[in-house]
């Protein structure tokens, strides 16, 4: 559902703190305003109808009006943000020597990951802009509106391109809601291997509607695109922890360890083993 932003308000900054299963219990999107947050502690996946991507600790998201998302965890850190909203005039001196143009060109990539080199200062502005914000000082708005005007252009002009490993996958039909809540609840049960036919009941389509809807969105089948949730899922396991395959099998939702290892090599070449051992020692590893 949409959100303005109370009329009076032209900024926002807050620092959340979540448990690490928290997911957003709707679709939702702004009317009025910008989102720009700073990812400080973990794993997040966005879905939107025209893309899915994943954020990780040091990531800055961006999010125009209008855009429905959701967001659920990846792993079972905490998730911690600072995240700002504003509205557009609240940065009109940055429209205004630049053009408005310039915020659809900060905003055409909703996810931004920097080098090492500029974590610290990004995180820096985030932070000082939470402690003005709460602070009682009567140039607080000032400072504000000059610090995200720079933020900003700092965001634009040092971003790395998107990466092979962390692309985001493109829509290349948009995804409507009900789909989007569908790849939400498999998100979340992936576990559970969820039957077509559950996932069809809440989207509120019969089972062959559904599956033709979702594979007209995302040109996979319902099965091929479950697959690829929990071999996801797995890969994260197989470099983040030390469960043995057997134990990673169990939690991706497969009843023998056969069944995850021949799938997990469709998908990626290689048996789960040689993914982790691959992987382990790699010095560009996320």
């Amino acid at each position: 559902m949409p959100f303005p932003l109370p009329a009076d308000t032209r900024f926002l900054i807050t620092k959340r703190s979540m448990d690490s299963d928290y997911v957003m219990p709707t679709l939702e999107a702004s009317t009025d305003y910008y989102e720009i947050g700073y990812l400080i502690s973990g794993d997040r996946l966005t879905i939107t109808p025209g893309c899915s991507y994943t954020q990780g600790a040091g990531s800055v998201g961006t999010m125009p009006p209008f855009l429905y998302h959701r967001t659920l965890p990846l792993s079972d850190t905490p998730y911690n943000t600072y995240l700002i909203k504003f509205k557009p005039e609240f940065v009109s001196p940055l429209t205004d020597a630049f053009g408005h143009n310039i915020l659809d060109e900060i905003y055409s990539q909703l996810y931004n990951d920097f080098p090492p080199s500029m974590d610290s200062r990004i995180l820096l502005y985030f932070q000082e802009m939470y402690d003005i914000f709460t602070s009682d000082s009567p140039y607080r708005e000032f400072r504000l509106q000059c610090m995200l005007c720079d933020l900003l252009l700092v965001v634009l002009e040092n971003r790395l391109p998107a990466d092979s490993n962390n692309a985001p996958v493109i829509h290349k039909t948009p995804l409507t809601p009900p789909i989007i809540d569908a790849l939400y609840y498999m998100e979340q049960h992936y576990q559970e291997n969820p039957s077509l036919e559950t996932v069809a009941l809440l989207s509120g389509y019969s089972a062959s509607h559904f599956s033709r809807l979702f594979h007209a969105q995302l040109e996979k089948s319902y099965s091929e695109y479950l697959t690829r949730i929990r071999i996801r899922h797995a890969q994260e396991l197989l470099l983040n922890t030390k469960k043995s395959v057997t134990e990673i099998a169990l939690e991706t939702g497969y009843l023998h360890t056969g069944n995850l290892s021949e799938q997990f090599k469709q998908q990626t070449g290689m048996t789960p083993l040689q993914y982790r051992k691959a992987n382990t020692y790699a010095p560009d590893l996320p």
